[in-house]
């Protein structure tokens, strides 16, 4: 049986090429876990850019959610590195290919897959193993299957990911896809 992984990202864009702030990651059991803030500066350094509109929409946010996501050390390549490994750590772990979901097609796979390319690495899925929660959660059949109350604080990566897991998984016992949550 595969091992499905949530990732959420908070980023300064909303496409490939924008600068990444955050990392959060979470199995689908919640027994794996992964966060990590990023520095801008090595966005920057590694030629990733802002968007003027999501770094307006940042403005708007509140003032403990910016901290959170603008208060980042680590260095891009490293986070990435740190990424990757965790991935396969939990891949060897589990003994299968893990399912890798983000919130939309076009949002936090392909940003994060073009921060790989950007650093000259390669993302650590393979490239038939994305899925998109957002599509998920978005089915006529699945609408109806309200998220519980969001715990943590809102655009913290890691807290929206395993806000974004705990919804899923809810989605999926109603569709009695799994039993084992």
């Amino acid at each position: 049986m595969n091992i499905d992984i949530m990732l959420d990202l908070e980023t300064t864009g909303v496409s490939s090429g924008c600068c990444i702030l955050s990392i959060g990651a979470c199995s689908l059991d919640e027994k794996y876990t992964f966060y990590k803030k990023i520095n801008l500066d090595t966005c920057y350094r590694e030629k990733l850019k802002d968007s003027p509109g999501t770094m307006a929409w940042w403005h708007k946010q509140s003032a403990a959610a910016r901290m959170e996501a603008f208060s980042g050390t680590e260095d891009i390549v490293s986070v990435l590195g740190e990424f990757s490994d965790w991935f396969k750590r939990i891949e060897r772990a589990e003994q299968s290919d893990a399912f890798i979901w983000g919130n939309g097609a076009d949002f936090d796979l392909p940003i994060l897959k073009g921060a790989y390319e950007a650093v000259g690495m390669e993302e650590p899925w393979k490239p038939y193993n994305g899925r998109c929660y957002r599509t998920l959660k978005n089915l006529p059949e699945n609408k109806q299957i309200v998220a519980d109350k969001f715990e943590g604080m809102k655009h913290s990566a890691l807290d929206d990911a395993v806000h974004q897991t705990r919804h899923m998984r809810k989605i999926l016992r109603s569709r009695k896809q799994i039993e084992m949550f």
